[in-house]
């Protein structure tokens, strides 16, 4: 299906460019038989004098022919592209060099040496438009000047062979060379216009034309003989247009293809930027949240390796397994850091909280903990203690040395867990304040992000934290709000550790 689809719209292309063919062909033949029409008007003949004439539309085709030269070598460079500089090669030798010759004060001269630099300068200008269709690799964008540059050394010393016979002699001042040379511009002109069928490019597709305008109006001179007529210079400016006009549309269309690149490449750097910006901030994260992690097994290893059993040193070697599994998940990458939410679960919230509690206490922490029995939240466990290691270590920062209080409750299908210090509390209406990035008290350091990244998990569990500053005694107090699950026997003080 898909590949019938893509045949079909190659079709209907193809057609389209056809058409548009067909309209330039009928377009540019029209205006060239009118143009030469005019041009052998009797009337024309009559008002206009013919020497003067050609001699001023020579200096047109000239400019025009001069303007388009270097239209290609700029489009050549700001496009890299070599073939048009090969173009405006072949455009400066035609200009510079082929059309002086058609002035009347050098046309009447037909000295052999005269005759064999038109020559060197109709095959060399050949020669470069033919090699500009496809030019050569290894001579790059300043081959086409290179062979400028031989050719016009070469119809310049030709000028010198005043006296010349012998065969070669025969065959330049016949018109059979001069036949030779037409005939390969025409078949150029032809091959430019089947290059752009080829290329489906309707700007290449004029600058064909206008060659084979260019092609018949020299064609046109030779059979008609007639060094006075008017309808050769007019075909000659006829068809530089139509190039002149060709190549704006070329370069005017691959500017336009820079521009979509360009901005295209822009909209990649910004993605790019934008996901860069997004793991930098996830790196920052995940090591806020390793250093938490690491700050609250420092000093709890000597504990363990004490010659000690009971229930509360397999309690706390359990929190530390514990802990070092949420750290390595963390460093995996694996755990949800971002706005997508855990797979729904449910676990025990009392476990979590008091593998927590038992690492703080080992440390020399002042933590007491209520929970009620059976209390269960539904989401992720690992959620939880990454938000509580944050809150506690924001109380260590905040109110170092002051004890800190857990309270964990159900009330009306909720989980509500209070972490509770005794300090300054927070600043007057900053409670919204603290929980976006990188808002952190100077004078207590940190990095901002622990209470951003605990609002950002719980809501992804959909779930909420919000800080409130209390009185009696002083201090802070975060809460956090978890669905719950079935969690509704009463609070026992009997899990107070």
């Amino acid at each position: 299906m898909v590949t019938g689809a893509t045949s079909a719209f190659g079709r209907l292309r193809r057609a389209r460019f056809t058409s548009r063919l067909v309209v330039d062909v009928v377009v540019v033949l029209g205006v060239a038989l009118v143009a030469g029409g005019l041009a052998r008007s009797m009337t024309v003949a009559q008002w206009v004098p013919g020497t003067r004439t050609q001699d001023i539309l020579t200096l047109v085709a000239a400019a025009i022919g001069a303007g388009a030269a270097i239209l290609a070598f700029m489009g050549s460079r700001v496009l890299t592209d070599p073939r048009p500089a090969w173009f405006s090669a072949a455009l400066t030798m035609y200009c510079l060099v082929v059309l002086p010759w058609t002035v009347s004060a050098f046309a009447a001269q037909q000295s052999p040496g005269m005759r064999l630099s038109r020559l060197v300068a109709y095959g060399t200008a050949l020669a470069l438009l033919a090699l500009a269709l496809r030019p050569p690799r290894r001579l790059g964008t300043w081959g086409g000047w290179v062979i400028l540059l031989v050719g016009g050394l070469l119809a310049t010393a030709a000028l010198r062979l005043v006296q010349w016979t012998g065969p070669v002699a025969t065959i330049v001042a016949s018109t059979l060379a001069t036949v030779v040379v037409l005939a390969g511009w025409v078949a150029v002109a032809v091959l430019y216009v089947i290059d752009a069928y080829h290329r489906q490019s309707t700007p290449r597709t004029r600058i064909g034309l206008g060659l084979v305008v260019l092609a018949a109006g020299q064609l046109y001179r030779v059979v008609a003989g007639s060094p006075q007529d008017l309808v050769f210079p007019v075909l000659r400016v006829v068809g530089l247009v139509v190039v002149l006009i060709g190549l704006l549309q070329v370069v005017q269309r691959s500017v336009g293809d820079l521009h979509s690149q360009n901005y295209e490449q822009q909209e990649e750097l910004s993605e790019a930027a934008l996901h860069m910006e997004r793991a930098m901030a996830a790196a920052a994260e995940r090591n806020h949240e390793l250093r938490n992690g690491l700050a609250g097994l420092a000093g709890v290893t000597h504990l363990l390796s004490a010659e000690s059993e009971g229930a509360d040193h397999a309690r706390l070697r359990q929190a530390v397994l514990a802990e070092l599994s949420r750290l390595h998940t963390i460093l995996d990458g694996t755990a949800e850091m971002a706005d997508e939410p855990a797979e729904p679960g449910d676990y025990l919230v009392e476990p979590v909280l008091d593998g927590l509690v038992r690492l703080r206490r080992a440390r020399g922490g002042e933590v007491s903990l209520v929970v009620q029995n059976g209390l269960r939240a539904r989401g992720d466990s690992a959620v939880l203690a990454q938000v509580v290691t944050n809150l506690l270590a924001n109380c260590e920062r905040h109110a170092p040395g002051a004890p800190v209080a857990i309270r964990a409750v159900e009330d009306e299908g909720k989980v509500l867990i209070e972490v509770r210090d005794q300090g300054p509390g927070l600043p007057a209406g900053a409670e919204e304040e603290v929980l976006r990035r990188g808002v952190r008290d100077e004078s207590a350091g940190g990095t901002g992000l622990g209470l951003y990244i605990s609002a950002q998990l719980l809501e992804g569990q959909r779930g909420s934290l919000v800080l409130r500053s209390v009185g009696d005694p002083t201090g802070c107090v975060a809460t956090v709000t978890l669905p719950a699950v079935d969690a509704t026997l009463p609070v026992s003080d009997s899990l107070s550790r």
